[in-house]
């Protein structure tokens, strides 16, 4: 009788392991593809020449993804983010698409396109939509035009984001593939227009000066632009531009300050300047006459500024330095002050809008690794095809590999492995990068999890590294391995 049990408990068992076994080799290839979205996460300083975005310019509503064959524009996979789905702002966020095993075989060459908040541009399209769809897309009319223009984001529609990469090259091994990150940029820009006067010196009879009005000229915004554009800085729809000027009226009144042209632009560090302005607005020493979010052009703005002194009507003409200024995802702030003398000054700067606030510089942050080794006395390796290697681990022996990594200082290095993962044992799971130790050395060891059940021989994995550095996470593949491809087989 216990014999019998005995049968009847590894037969259960057998069939356990083969029944993992199938669920394991169900479960197919998958493309790994990360978003990166505008955002200001955790108040960091953002990257030389960036601006950061207020909680509504960044908010994300949706995402949509269309993945399509860069050669033949069969679609692949669409994907409709929403929630808890949505990468947070300013982070980076990986997602697994399953794919076919024709396609991993064959690893054509793709084309990502990702739209953030379609319907703050009255976007239709869905995840059924075809490459020609999704590629010709446009936006005009209305939205974000010059005869209603917004002046304040929309809380439930938030600002429209897009980002493409074309003819990406699908990188790692099966079953887990992967492409280059898509970034997302806002698809529009925005001016800002702030005014001051200095206190007079006679105050007990000073001058009676005021804004009226600050008018951008017409003929300067397209009717219409494509919603991506994989060669930034235009995505104009050849065609006409809108004829009616921009007309903004502020609020009444001037704010006095003592030292105005200590808040012109003087090539300081850009966040710091938009600090220095709401904080002048704050203190009343500056009146902010708000924001307008239009189309992109390929024009150079141009406009005037209606004011008067003591009764008698002036105007003074401004404009970008050069066509191109007002590209998407681009911030101008037009800022006027009047000194003594009653001379009205004007100062315009205008530079990228953060494309993610909470980005480093990269200067000092970026990702320096020296290629990832893999010690050969410990494994059997072969290369199977250029720079693709199988690493056969030996019986009771466990495979060695190493690298170095000096940036970003402070940084966390996370090593993944991808594939059969149950079945291996990858140590450590992170690292702290700190070239003074051991000159960034980060010695990784792989064996065969000894806890794993059923069969496994031919189980494999690959590594996948990233870094984290404060709430970033950036992929370091690239850095690390360099193009190269292991499998670390059982």
């Amino acid at each position: 009788m216990l014999r019998r049990l005995s049968i009847w408990l590894m037969i259960l068992l057998a069939l356990t392991a083969c029944r993992r076994d199938a669920a394991m080799q169900e479960e197919g290839p998958e493309l790994g593809l990360f978003l990166e979205c505008p955002g200001d996460s955790d108040g960091t300083r953002a990257d030389e020449g960036e601006v950061p975005g207020t909680a509504d310019e960044n908010a994300l509503h949706s995402i949509l993804v269309w993945i399509f064959n860069s050669e033949t524009h069969e679609r692949i996979s669409s994907l409709h983010l929403t929630g808890d789905q949505l990468p947070m702002p300013g982070r980076v966020r990986r997602y697994a698409i399953p794919v076919s095993q024709d396609f991993a075989r064959t690893r054509p060459d793709v084309d990502v396109f990702a739209l953030a908040n379609a319907a703050s541009v009255g976007c239709t399209l869905h995840g059924g939509s075809t490459w020609q769809e999704v590629n010709d897309a446009v936006f005009g009319g209305t939205w974000f035009g010059v005869e209603n223009p917004v002046r304040s984001v929309d809380p439930e529609q938030g600002l429209p984001m897009t980002g493409v990469g074309r003819d990406l090259h699908i990188e790692g091994e099966e079953p887990t593939l992967r492409v280059q990150t898509v970034q997302l940029v806002r698809a529009v820009s925005k001016l800002r227009y702030v005014f001051c006067r200095m206190l007079d010196e006679d105050e007990s009879a000073p001058d009676v000066i005021s804004v009226d009005k600050v008018t951008l000229n017409g003929n300067l915004i397209p009717n219409s632009e494509y919603l991506f554009t994989a060669s930034l800085p235009y995505a104009i729809v050849p065609g006409d531009y809108a004829l009616t000027p921009v007309e903004t009226y502020g609020p009444g009144g001037l704010a006095r300050n003592e030292t105005p042209e200590k808040l012109a632009w003087a090539g300081q560090d850009p966040v710091s300047y938009e600090t220095l302005l709401d904080n002048a607005v704050a203190e009343g020493t500056l009146t902010d006459w708000g924001t307008m979010y239009l189309r992109e052009t390929d024009k150079m703005l141009t406009g005037y500024v209606d004011y008067s002194i003591n009764g008698i009507s002036h105007t003074r003409n401004f404009s970008m330095a050069a066509p191109g200024d007002f590209a998407r995802n681009h911030t101008w702030t037009l800022y006027g002050y009047f000194l003594s003398g009653r001379n009205l000054q004007l100062s315009v700067r205008v530079l990228p809008w953060d494309y993610n606030a909470w980005s480093i510089n990269i200067s000092d942050h970026s990702v320096q690794a020296s290629q990832f080794n893999v010690d050969d006395s410990t494994v059997d390796m072969t290369e199977t095809s250029h720079d693709h290697f199988d690493v056969r681990l030996l019986p009771g022996t466990t495979a060695k590999c190493r690298l170095y990594i000096t940036s970003p200082v402070g940084g966390k290095l996370m090593i993944r492995p991808q594939g059969d993962a149950y079945a291996f044992i990858v140590e450590p799971e992170m690292a702290d990068i700190d070239p003074t130790v051991d000159a960034g050395c980060v010695n990784i060891s792989i064996r065969r999890n000894p806890e794993a059940e059923g069969n496994l021989s031919g189980k494999y994995i690959t590594l996948s590294f990233h870094v984290e550095i404060g709430e970033r996470e950036i992929d370091a593949n690239t850095e690390i391995l360099n193009g190269k491809e292991y499998r670390f087989i059982l």
